[in-house]
């Protein structure tokens, strides 16, 4: 039986001009199933508790986050902000981008923002340092200086102040929030598939 030589060259050639031809047939699947993913992780960060509470601002009295008050005016947000549409805005710039097509090899990656981004975006806003979103999930102290009150001028929140002295004992609870969204969406990556 006679063997048959093919270049190398022609080999390499064909590989590369393959994904002309994968590319069209990949792409298309793998972005669909992507938006589903970043689509179920932006529900699931609009309709968690802590999301909730903090667009109900002032209002979300009972807190099922603090023993006092509600968890917006316990951080002390102005009372026109809206501190989860940053997290939003960033959460909806995930993106899947393809690297290369090398033969039947489908090189992407899947961009999001990491919790340390987004945690140096949610500065607290009377100490710039700390992160209100990592307070979320590691602890928030305070509480037993926060004062609940109903539109005081002084108040940012509208909802509350601290006091110089501690007057009162008083839960906070921290709460699995952001790291627990990025995993769950991290998951999915991991396992998306033609």
């Amino acid at each position: 039986m006679s063997r048959v030589t093919v270049p190398r060259g022609a080999v390499e050639l064909a590989i590369r001009q393959s994904g002309k031809f994968v590319k069209p047939k990949v792409e298309p699947s793998l972005v669909k199933e992507f938006k589903i993913m970043k689509e179920k992780m932006l529900s699931e960060f609009d309709n968690h508790p802590i999301t909730i509470e903090l667009e109900q601002k002032t209002s979300a009295d009972p807190s099922a986050f603090v023993s006092s008050g509600s968890l917006f005016g316990f951080i002390g947000f102005e009372k026109e902000s809206n501190p989860t549409e940053i997290v939003r805005e960033m959460l909806e710039k995930s993106e899947l981008k393809f690297i290369r097509i090398n033969g039947g090899i489908v090189d992407f990656k899947a961009f999001y923002p990491s919790k340390e981004e987004l945690f140096a975006a949610t500065p607290l806003p009377w100490a710039s340092g700390r992160s209100w979103l990592k307070g979320i999930e590691s602890g928030i102290s305070g509480l037993g200086r926060y004062l609940k009150t109903e539109n005081l001028d002084s108040s940012r929140s509208g909802g509350g102040i601290q006091s110089k002295s501690k007057f009162q004992s008083g839960r906070f609870t921290n709460t699995k929030y952001i790291s627990e969204i990025l995993n769950n969406f991290i998951e999915k990556i991991n396992k998306l598939s033609l």
